[in-house]
């Protein structure tokens, strides 16, 4: 998957335990806001299927008060973000079977029956969509707030034809990486404290998960589709469609669908005893029926060249991961300096499309401590000794699996 990645590096080693928390903290929130500026291609990592279940490893967590994340009941009352209260309906599940998720046309009564159905709305509104929406993603008592533009617009070529090109938009209000803009499959961040660059990716990877604007079959055997009936969020009709881990090695992943267009006006994802770790919740959404200025000034503005795929290192292609959640692949790897330390650390990046992580091996710490875990909303941070060398774990996964991932890096 080419889709811009928001995991940077390490740290370098603390004289002291104290002093390597707050350095593993402030690793953490950078590595949480900082994209990789190239392009990486996959190396030869060598990764194993993992078992039916994840390894019942009893580990403890370290949490700083400010990463300190309190879970989130799916309770509506709490949904204040909307300006309107959620109100559940009675709950109707309707398992999905490969089958019926492969299906290449569905009919309006499959609609309140299939889940497939709203998975290709939701793909055709991302992909083709003209629309401006509100974005707050919610981790505990902390919010981050988006403006998320969308559209197609038609642009004149050289020869005098006209063609249709795809412009994205997502810029944090307050804070965070700046403004990102995808145009086709270029993605460029502009930040006010650096230059301009581009990547090549076909979506940006922020709240929306990439798989969605592809093909959601693709997550058929490590996850079961439930179709639910429908709710209110803020005055407008929503499907629900919960996507659920079959070997609960990750989180489960609930969305409510608009009805009327198509787009995502609520996500969150859900630990195993049902507790809402983080969410994404639209606060306003205007759609329309032709491209705004905005919209038309994104087709035509000059944006950085993306630079071509790096080259893999073969040091970097060092260590074997002998335990992987199912349905997870290699998309990146990668031998880099760390922007803390400038010390080296192999990197290698992993997705099943709806969710990722991050692996980074480096030479041991001084005064460490194994292990440090952190979480922060559904974002996990481990940090392990094995071995002789340094493993840290970075992404959208449960703790206790990104724990028996580390564990499992091993020298070939």
């Amino acid at each position: 998957m080419t889709d811009i990645n928001l995991f940077p590096h390490q740290v370098s080693a603390p004289r002291n335990n104290l002093h390597l928390l707050s350095i593993v903290f402030l690793l953490f929130c950078v590595m949480l806001s900082t994209p990789v500026k190239a392009e990486l291609t996959t190396s030869g990592i060598k990764g194993t299927a993992a078992a039916t279940t994840s390894p019942d490893t009893q580990i403890p967590v370290i949490k700083s008060q400010s990463t300190e994340t309190k879970s989130i009941k799916p309770d509506p009352t709490k949904t204040q973000l909307t300006e309107t209260p959620l109100i559940e309906t009675q709950v109707s599940q309707t398992p999905l079977t490969k089958t019926v998720l492969n299906q290449p046309d569905l009919s309006k009564d499959v609609e309140k029956i299939n889940a497939a159905y709203w998975l290709r709305k939701l793909r055709s509104a991302l992909r083709k969509g003209q629309f401006e929406a509100g974005i707050v993603r919610q981790k505990g008592e902390k919010t981050e707030s988006y403006k998320w533009l969308h559209g197609v617009v038609e642009v004149e070529q050289e020869s005098g034809e006209l063609q249709a090109v795809e412009v994205e938009q997502v810029s944090q209000l307050v804070g965070g990486v700046g403004t990102m803009i995808r145009r086709d499959n270029t993605i460029a961040l502009f930040d006010a404290n650096n230059e301009p660059y581009a990547v090549n990716g076909n979506s940006i990877r922020n709240f929306i998960p990439p798989i969605f604007y592809r093909d959601a079959g693709a997550l058929i055997d490590s996850y079961q589709f439930v179709l639910v009936s429908k709710s209110q969020i803020a005055g407008r009709s929503a499907q629900l469609i919960r996507i659920e881990s079959i070997k609960r090695q990750t989180y489960n992943y609930w969305m409510w669908i608009d009805v009327e267009s198509g787009l995502p006006l609520r996500m969150v994802y859900v630990d195993d005893t049902g507790d809402v770790v983080e969410q994404i919740i639209m606060t306003h959404l205007s759609v329309f029926n032709a491209p705004t200025p905005d919209m038309k000034k994104l087709a035509v503005m000059s944006l950085p060249n993306a630079p071509l795929a790096v080259a893999p290192t073969q040091q970097a292609n060092n260590w074997e991961v002998s335990y992987l959640p199912k349905g997870f692949e290699l998309i990146k790897s990668d031998r880099h300096h760390v922007s803390i330390s400038r010390e080296v650390s192999d990197y290698y990046l992993f997705s099943d499309g709806l969710v990722e992580f991050s692996i980074y091996v480096q030479r041991p710490l001084d005064n460490f401590s194994s292990p440090v875990v952190l979480t922060d909303g559904a974002t996990s941070f481990v940090m392990i000794h094995a071995d002789s060398i340094d493993v840290t774990v970075v992404g959208t996964i449960p703790p206790k699996t990104a724990y028996a991932i580390a564990q499992g890096v091993k020298a070939k």
